[in-house]
């Protein structure tokens, strides 16, 4: 009966673990370009299907036994012949679970550049050999031996994925056009969607069926403890410095509960909020100190509410020892052993991580190149984007713009000079995402247009030497403030053009702005919803 009820518990804790894939989903989805949101998906359920079949064939008997360099219990000759067993057969369960959601937290550093294949590789050798082997030397091998406590993986899960994900970044290098969370809700409902079934990451931690009774409840206030922690250190870390930030205070809940992890099972729940409210309150200076230190391009702040929580909190577990000398529910801690094991963890990270993405990079490429990367990965990699009706044409119809005017919706932007670089004008239309610019010659009148396809047809080498006089266009379709949209999307249905500059009637080289699909197709959104 107990190890029915131990097993029934731990199937249910780890099913609930298996939703933080579509946590992590929502969460870096929500933070990356539109444009970018279908290779996000394709991110999660790729190293899901891909991950699971590693596992099950190697990286569990690495993780659980220390195979091939120790030999499998039972004497069984294959590494997946556990399945005969049901004891084992349910610690891969929840194992499976927890290396998935390991390999998810990298994912944020990589947004909106990696190759799809590029991350299925590195997916591949993080489950199945990367994550299996510290976590064998954490919680199985000499860490374990030593007294490390890490119950529910500040070390072995959120730091070695953070660490590995920060590096990955540095080897990716920046993104050509960085950009904001494009959907603040669809981000909130991942961190929240997250901070939920960290419960089951938390409690389904549980060591034993002796253990639950004791367990059980403290884990469960502390790991909510932690979590409030989080969110009062980051609504304070923001607020003290401008207005408090909708993206860092949920995150800041997330680094609430990945510091408690290593000791969720040890401490007073005030310690636990004193750790959330340190791990919370440092994210916007540790996001500033790994983009402008480390020069790391860190798309969703995995760093500083994985990597740097997941240290503080293996540290913090052993801060706690002088509480508890002669240990609690049967657990002890030292403070020497934390600090070995985070140690450990943070050379360990950044070893692999140097190994993988060196073996990447050799066998398929880390980068997609420069035109795909513009264009998101959405349909460069996939051929499909998750939000069609933002870069295609709408299909309903479109008589409901008759009455809006381009003056509505054209947007300033800035204007390039003939004499001015392809390099120059690149950068500009990579900073404002705008991929069509004006040139205006000495008097700032108009004389013609220049687009990031007629930038890219020059070689990347070349552009810095090569001024914009050479490439744009002087034949400038053009559209005036008083016309309807309808008007407008014809004409660029006939001339296949996405951007026109706006004019006055009266001087037809005199510029007002620019007018794009992407404004025609928000404004036709909002005029449909009202209708």
């Amino acid at each position: 009966m107990e190890n029915n009820i131990y097993w029934l518990w731990l199937l249910s804790m780890g099913s609930l673990i298996f939703l933080m894939q579509a946590g992590f989903f929502l969460l870096e989805g929500g933070q990356v370009r539109s444009r970018d949101v279908t290779n996000v998906l394709m991110k999660m359920t790729g190293h899901l299907g891909l991950g699971t079949i590693v596992f099950l064939i190697g990286g569990f008997a690495i993780k659980q036994y220390g195979w091939p360099l120790a030999a499998l219990p039972n004497g069984w000759k294959l590494p997946w012949q556990f399945v005969g067993d049901g004891s084992h057969s349910i610690s891969f369960y929840v194992s499976l679970m927890f290396v998935l959601v390991s390999c998810a937290i990298p994912s944020g550093c990589f947004s909106g550049r990696m190759k799809f294949s590029a991350y299925l590789l590195f997916a591949g050798l993080y489950v199945g050999v990367v994550y299996p082997i510290f976590a064998y030397l954490l919680w199985n091998g000499p860490l374990a031996r030593l007294g490390v406590q890490d119950y529910a993986g500040s070390l072995g899960v959120h730091a070695v994925g953070g660490i590995i994900g920060l590096m990955g970044a540095y080897y990716l290098g920046k993104r050509k056009t960085p950009a904001q969370a494009h959907d603040v809700p669809m981000m909130g409902l991942g961190a929240l969607l997250l901070m939920f079934c960290w419960f089951g990451f938390n409690l389904g931690s549980v060591p034993s069926y002796a253990n639950m009774a004791a367990d059980l409840p403290l884990v469960a206030i502390n790991t909510l403890a932690a979590i409030a922690g989080g969110i009062l250190g980051s609504l304070a870390g923001t607020w003290a410095q401008h207005k408090p930030d909708p993206i860092i205070t949920p995150n800041g809940g997330l680094a609430g509960a990945v510091a408690i992890c290593s000791g969720v099972h040890l401490v007073h729940p005030l310690f636990a909020v004193a750790i959330g409210l340190v791990a919370g309150a440092q994210i916007p200076f540790t996001a500033r100190w790994i983009e402008k230190k480390l020069k790391i391009d860190d798309p969703c702040g995995v760093g500083p509410v994985h990597a740097t929580p997941g240290l503080l909190g293996g540290l913090a577990a052993g801060l706690w020892a002088p509480r508890i000398p002669n240990g609690i529910h049967g657990y002890h801690v030292h403070m020497m052993a934390q600090f070995i094991g985070t140690i450990t963890a943070l050379a360990y990270a950044l070893v692999a991580s140097v190994v993988v993405f060196k073996i990447v990079d050799l066998v398929v490429g880390l980068r997609v190149n420069e035109d795909q990367e513009i264009s998101g990965l959405d349909l460069a990699e996939h051929g499909l984007s998750a939000y069609p009706e933002l870069f295609g044409s709408p299909v309903a119809p479109l008589h409901v713009l008759s009455a809006v005017k381009v003056a509505e919706v054209m947007n300033e932007v800035p204007g390039v000079s003939p004499e001015d670089t392809l390099d120059q004008a690149q950068e500009i239309m990579f900073a404002r995402e705008i991929f069509a610019l004006p040139v205006l010659n000495e008097d700032a009148d108009l004389c013609g247009v220049i687009s990031m396809s007629d930038i890219t047809k020059i070689d990347r080498e070349e552009r810095g030497r090569v001024r914009v006089a050479a490439v744009y266009s002087k034949q400038i379709q053009s559209a005036f403030p008083d016309q309807t949209i309808h008007e407008v999307v014809e004409r660029m249905r006939e001339k296949h053009l996405a951007n026109f500059p706006v004019v006055s009637r009266r001087e037809e080289n005199r510029l007002l702005g620019m007018v794009s699909k992407a404004d025609i197709v928000l404004a036709y959104r909002r005029v449909a919803l009202t209708q």
